[in-house]
């Protein structure tokens, strides 16, 4: 039987079929309308970013570590090509050597100290013939320099580096250097050649020098036959009173050869001598070496080289500040070491019986050596490794 259709469910059936229902209006309600929106201001017309402008300040950030600096503060050295001589330990020996083909000199070093030779020290100066050492004080050895003398200047050395600290024009062919204040004044005295002897064999002159304060200059000058004696053969210092000096002059009426004496220096008129001398008549004697270190102690050296004779240094000590001798030795070289002559001496400052020398072996063969002593390592100095014709001139002891 066909079903009859309602008039209802037609309609329902249309509405699926073509009506449209707003399902979103009829959940929202009746719309609103909000108004026109306002202008808010124009929008900026640069849109880029603008680049920071440099202030040239850097900010360090404090990171708390400490940077170590990259200047150390130490220089690097210049390679001058000058080797620094090395430091020679005092108490040390000075032998002053010169060239005989050439304006040039040296310095000889050996250490009592260390018992070894030191670096050589050039010189600027031309054939020196003696060597000394002055003190700025005296009384206590204090501030030594060294006395370098030729037959034109007088000249301060300085010990460490044998630079010449100043000079002095002074004419004379110079035989000894010693300290000396004489009569209040001075600090060491030159006594030069007799030049009417043939060859020079006698003191002629002495001048007294002070070499303070920055200075060089002649304070006092005594000469032959007014302030010593025609004969005198050679002057050193008196380790037992700095305002004396020792003279080796002819014998007294008793004996022969020569003896030294303590003599006192006058501001005029002739120097008076103690008697009976402090070392008497010393056969072949040559010169004499006398010198005080810082105990005050007094060291003594006579050469003796007569002809014929196997040379012989007398050796002599004495306690601190004494007029009297205390200590006496006659030593030969006890070595194996060839010493027909000796021209200069000087006593050891640390030992009693012993003594450096300065032995002739030929016109230009020089060395220096040890009398008394040990039996072994005689041989102190010498010029072989110089090269050339040297003649060694004159000892002196740097004391301690």
């Amino acid at each position: 039987m066909p079903a009859v259709l309602r008039p209802m469910t037609l309609c329902t059936l249309t509405l699926l079929a073509g009506c449209s229902i707003d399902f979103d209006h009829f959940l929202r309600g009746p719309g609103v309308d909000a108004g026109t929106p306002r202008d808010t201001g124009a929008a900026p017309t640069d849109l880029g970013v603008t680049p920071p402008r440099d202030a040239g300040v850097v900010t360090v950030t404090d990171t708390g570590v400490v940077t170590p600096p990259s200047d150390t503060g130490v220089v690097a050295p210049t390679d001058t090509g000058i080797v620094a001589p090395r430091l020679c330990h005092a108490p040390y020996l000075l032998a002053v050597a010169e060239n005989l083909d050439a304006n040039t000199a040296r310095l000889l070093r050996w250490s009592f100290a260390d018992d070894l030779r030191c670096d050589d020290l050039m010189i600027n100066i031309a054939h020196p013939r003696a060597i000394g050492v002055t003190f700025d004080t005296a009384s206590d050895l204090g501030g030594p320099q060294l006395i370098v003398v030729n037959d034109s200047a007088v000249s301060v050395v300085d010990a460490t580096s044998g630079a010449v600290i100043r000079d002095l024009s002074v004419p004379g062919q110079p035989r000894s250097v010693f300290d000396i204040v004489s009569n209040g004044v001075g600090t060491f005295a030159v006594a030069y050649s007799f030049m009417g002897d043939s060859p020079p064999g006698s003191v002629g002159n002495v001048r007294v020098f002070d070499h303070r304060d920055n200075n060089l200059r002649e304070v006092q000058a005594w000469n032959r036959n007014v302030q010593f004696g025609l004969s005198v053969r050679s002057m050193t210092a008196f380790p037992g009173n700095q305002g004396q000096y020792l003279q080796l002059r002819p014998a007294d009426s008793t004996g022969s050869g020569y003896s030294a004496s303590i003599m006192f220096p006058s501001s005029s008129g002739f120097h008076t001598a103690t008697t009976p001398p402090i070392i008497a008549n010393r056969n072949g004697a040559q010169t004499i070496s006398a010198y005080r270190t810082v105990d005050r102690r007094g060291h003594y050296a006579l050469p003796q080289s007569g002809s014929g004779t196997v040379p012989v240094v007398y050796i002599a000590g004495s306690s601190p500040s004494s007029a009297s001798l205390t200590d006496v030795f006659q030593p030969t070289v006890r070595c194996a070491e060839a010493c027909p002559g000796i021209t200069r001496a000087v006593a050891y400052p640390d030992e009693e019986f012993s003594a450096a020398a300065i032995c002739e072996i030929s016109g230009t063969q020089y060395t220096v050596v040890r009398f008394g002593g040990a039996s072994m390592g005689c041989h102190l100095l010498d010029t072989d490794a110089l090269g050339g014709r040297w003649r060694i001139n004159d000892l002196a002891v740097m004391p301690r």
